[in-house]
């Protein structure tokens, strides 16, 4: 669960950059489309400013998703999501990068 609001303000920005134009769009496969599709509509439904039942609810939908994914997919998409509601993680960026790279 997210603890505090500037941790999900860290999570908003982590998020805003890993969905953030740097180049041209590359294709991607279905599984890493749905997460990004999933993370954007929790950030665009909440405001910017995940909560801790929106992260939570993110997390358990990105983890189904993941049992359905294969290889880096699964494993990139299994840790943000586990990172979502993991009080000991305080910079998304790793997951971020980890999931950008997978999804590339």
């Amino acid at each position: 669960m997210i603890k505090s609001t500037s941790f999900a303000a860290a999570l908003c920005a982590a998020a805003a950059l890993l969905f953030l134009p740097a180049g041209p769009a590359q294709a991607q496969s279905p599984h890493c489309a749905k997460a990004i599709e999933l993370i954007n509509v929790a950030i665009d439904t909440s405001g910017g400013t995940m909560d801790a039942e929106t992260a939570t609810a993110l997390s358990g939908r990105l983890n189904g998703l993941a049992e359905m994914a294969e290889g880096a997919e699964k494993d990139a998409i299994s840790a943000y999501a586990a990172a979502l509601v993991d009080d000991s993680v305080t910079d998304l960026d790793p997951y971020t990068t980890e999931l950008n790279i997978a999804c590339a």
